[in-house]
Order: structure tokens, then sequence, then C-alpha cells
């Protein structure tokens, strides 16, 4: 009813026309007839128009305006009739001579006509009919009232104030001013113009009378339920929120009672203050006081505020990973756990999530307001570094045994020179030999070393695996507790699933390796150069 409404103040006349119909359909009230004809004629479709307000007057033959709408449908006809055609004036030959007051009179009249004719020329008959026009507009549209009683079966009479001067309805009295439009017995509904009403439920078996104004504004739905056996009648309160699904209590501020309902809900309330706690999860509750008149079907509408803090949802592929939050432990997330929910201000955050043989993750999350962020960490395996320690050691005995040889060599090479000029020296003296291999040693080992310790250096600083880092998800809602429904937010079965063995982890990368040793072959000893890329 409200839909349609709507779109018919707005000028859509067919869309409001096509919305009254369907509602029909569902609900068959005449109310929604009416109204649909009213969007015809305002169409100037005065065929669809007559045939909703006849069959209108067919439907609820006993409607308070059934009067109206009988005249509303002799207007239209009239209009779409066509004109009357004149008829032909007869030829009735030489009139006899009248009488000289006779002529006079005859020629008052001619002089008459044809001022008549000049003043209103005659309609053009094969133009067609200008449209009706409504005068009272959106006032036009009829609403749907639903009067119940509790029991059922009481009597009824509906009043309708005639004159906008008209005191108000006063029971026993003689109320000028107002009409009786309709009686029936409860429950029943009735289709009304715009205006104000009053409703009595006259003494029913053994329960009290009961009245009330109603004020009908056009194109609305409003329900009355009198309980006789209090003889007043009840109050309809509907809340809405900016917020689906929020949680209602009524007049319980400790919420010592089961909640009223979730928004939006509407239910037949008494009459008098009440008041209205809403509540949902990432919001800050809000209590609302409200009077309820008698009869009155009041509409509230709570805007929640959501709160000022948030929660990030932390899971990573490490089996256990330590999480800090501006450089502060807030804890472990566990292979096989549920997710670590870790609440913050809403706002700009400093992430660290560090676990043991693997790359440490920093970066800044945005923490939003009342709803928590799912951050899933890859930490990446650190490089490892065994093959460059194993080649700066070996580098590095290279070195020193090759500063031992050298030392050696010179040491031999001075003794030699000085046999030589006491002329004290033999040509086949073993230190000579001896003193050139420990220089060849030396300088192999230097060169050697030198190699491994570039090496060493090199696999120190290289480290071609990415760094670890986060993926951010959508924010969600925070859980609600209140609702038996499995939450979305733990995918518990995948970690346990993980946890088996069914998804195992990828394999680590194996980094490149050089290897450096000595060698015993059939000709001698050496040194030998091993590789694995």
């Amino acid at each position: 009813m409200e839909k349609g409404q709507g779109l018919f103040v707005a000028g859509k006349y067919a869309d409001a026309a096509a919305v009254f119909e369907a509602g029909y359909k569902q609900y068959p009230y005449s109310a929604f007839l009416f109204n649909a004809g009213v969007c015809y004629q305002k169409m100037n479709d005065i065929d669809r128009a007559l045939a909703k307000f006849r069959q209108y007057v067919q439907v609820d033959p006993k409607a308070p305006d059934i009067d109206k709408v009988k005249a509303r449908i002799a207007k239209l006809a009239a209009a779409q009739a066509p004109p009357p055609v004149a008829p032909a004036s007869p030829d009735a030959g030489a009139p006899a001579a009248p009488e000289a007051g006779a002529v006079a009179s005859a020629a008052g009249a001619l002089v008459g006509d044809a001022g008549a004719e000049a003043a209103s020329p005659p309609p053009d008959a094969g133009a067609p009919p200008p449209p009706v026009d409504i005068s009272d507009d959106q006032t036009a549209m009829k609403s749907l009232v639903v009067v119940e009683t509790d029991p059922a079966g009481a009597p009824l009479e509906l009043y309708a104030r005639a004159r906008d001067s008209a005191a108000a309805f006063h029971p026993g009295g003689a109320n000028p001013g107002w009409k009786r439009v309709a009686a029936a017995a409860s429950p029943a509904n009735f289709t009304l113009d715009v205006g104000r009403y009053h409703v009595v439920v006259d003494k029913f078996r053994d329960f009290n009378k009961s009245e009330t104004d109603i004020e009908v504004s056009p194109g609305h739905v409003y329900h009355f339920k009198a309980n006789l056996s209090q003889g007043a009648f009840m109050s309809f309160l509907r809340v809405s929120a900016n917020v689906r699904g929020a949680h209602i209590h009524l007049d319980d501020k400790q919420k010592k009672r089961p909640e009223w309902g979730v928004t939006p809900f509407g239910e037949l309330v008494t009459p008098g203050k009440h008041s209205i706690l809403v509540e949902a999860p990432g919001f800050e509750p809000l209590l609302l006081p409200i009077v309820v008149k008698h009869g009155q079907q009041k509409e509230v509408e709570a805007k929640l505020v959501r709160v000022g803090y948030g929660y990030i949802r932390v899971t990573s592929n490490a089996a256990e990973a330590k999480v800090r939050i501006d450089e502060k432990p807030v804890g472990y997330w566990r292979s096989g756990e549920p997710p670590l929910m870790v609440k913050a201000s809403s706002g700009h955050h400093r992430l660290a999530i560090s676990a043991s043989g693997r790359k440490t993750f920093e970066g800044d999350v945005v923490v939003p307001r009342g709803q928590l962020l799912p951050v899933s960490a890859r930490m990446i395996p650190k490089y490892p570094r065994g093959t460059a320690w194993t080649q700066a050691v070996i580098g590095a005995a290279f070195i020193g045994a090759s500063a031992y040889f050298g030392v050696e060599s010179n040491r031999l090479y001075d003794a030699v020179q000085a046999d030589r000029k006491a002329g004290v020296l033999e040509e086949s003296d073993s230190r000579i030999t001896r003193g050139r291999w420990y220089s060849v040693g030396a300088d192999a080992g230097f060169l050697i070393g030198g190699a491994l310790g570039v090496l060493a250096t090199y696999n120190f600083i290289k480290d071609p695996l990415p760094d670890s880092s986060i993926k951010k998800g959508k924010p969600a809602e925070f859980p609600d507790p209140k609702k038996a429904r499995p939450s979305a937010l733990a995918p518990l079965s995948r970690t346990r699933r993980f946890a088996r063995g069914r998804h195992p982890s990828p394999p680590r990368p194996v980094a490149p390796s050089f290897t450096v040793g000595p060698m015993l072959g059939r000709r001698g000893v050496g040194f030998g150069l091993g590789g694995r890329f």
C-alpha cells in the first residue's frame, strides 16, 4: 500500500497502478481496487478506471463511501459518453401572423439566443472528451483500516467527522458534525478516505466498552486491536534500525528476559511509556525512551553507531606464530587452533608476526571500527647459511695453513741464502725443494682461501627467497553469540586437515652450495671443488 502511494505521489501512475493491482491479488482488500482506479483516472484511461471503481462497488457494497464512489462512476461515465446530437428543426411552413405581443416576445427571444450563441459557440463534435479532473489529487487515495477485538465478535461502529469544525467525539452525546458510516462485528476491515474517524466497540457480553480516534492518511494500512478485558485499545509499535538483525529489548534494560525481537520487528503493545534497548555486536547499545498513545501505530528507527575498536583475526602457515601489535606481544597462534583474535583500537597499527626458522613480517594494518580484519600470514623460511659458514671455516683454514707454509718457506729461504753466502750450501740440500713446495702451497692456499672467502661472503649476503607477507581479507562483522547459526569466521576444518597431513607443507627451497675438501688419488694428494645448484 505504501509503495504504491509513494509511486503515485512521484507521478508514476502506471507503476503505482501495477503495485495496487498486485496487492489486491495477494490481499483482496477493496482499497487496492479504488487506488488503482484513481491511478488510471490520472492517466486519463477512463475505461480501466471505471472498471476498477465498478469492481470496488461490487466487492465492497457496504463501504462507508459507497455513495461517493457511485457519484464518481456517474461523472466518469458522463464524461466518456459522446455529446448528444441536436435534433433538426422541422419545416412547419409559413406561420400564421402572430399577435403584436407575441412578435415582440419572439424577437426578444431571438436576440437572447443570438447572444447566447455568440458567447458560447457549440463544441466540436469530433474532438475527444476532455480529461476528468481529480480535484482531491493525492488525498483521493484510500487507506485500509483493520479493527480487531479480543475476544472477536464484538459489535463495532465507525463514525466519520463530516465537518472540520466539529468538536471531539463524546460517547453518548449528540456529536454534531459526526456521521456514522459503518457498523460491523470484529474483526472487520474498512476502506476509508483521508480524514478523522472514531471507532466505538459497544459492550460485549461482560466486557467493557472501548473506543479510540483514528487519523487516516492517504495510502496507508492501519491495524487496531482492542483488549476488551481492559477496556482500552492497544497500540502497535514497530522498531527498525540501520543494522538488520539488531536485538531489541522492551522495558528490560538489564536483559533479564528474552529479547523482544530483532530489527525490523513490530507487535501490539500497551499504551504508555516504554524503553527500547537496541544492540548489535560491533555497535554501541542504544536506549530510547518512547511514549505510545492509545491506538497509535508508532514507528521508531534506531541509528546505531559502531564501537571505537575492532579485532585482527590472525592465522598463519607456520606451526606457531608470535604476534605483536605496536611492539607489544599480544599472543600466539598455533596450527590446529582457532584464529587468534586480537582487540585493538580502530586506526593504524604496526603488526609484527614471527615464527621459528622463518622470516619475520612487519607492516602496517588499519583496524576497522566495530569489525574484524582477517589476516593470513605467509611465513617464508629463512635462507640457510650453513654452506656459507662451511665455506668461511674452510677458507680460514686454508688461509691459516697458507700463512704457516709461507712463514716456513721464508724461513727455509733465509737459511739457504745464509748457507750459500757462507759457501757451505750443497746443491742436493732438501731444504731447497721443501722451501719451494712450501711457497707453492702457500700461494695455492691463499688463492683457494680467498676464493672461499668470496663465496662465503656472497652466500651470507644473498637471499633468493621473498620476504614474509600477509593477506588481508574483507572486514567482517563481529560474531553474534545470540544467533544459533555457524560462524564463518573460523575455518577450523581446514586447519585440522592441514594438521593431519592431508595438505602437506610445500617443499622448502634448496639453496645452492659449494664444497671444498682434500682428495686422495692414485698419483697423490690434492684438493677437490664441488657444487650443487
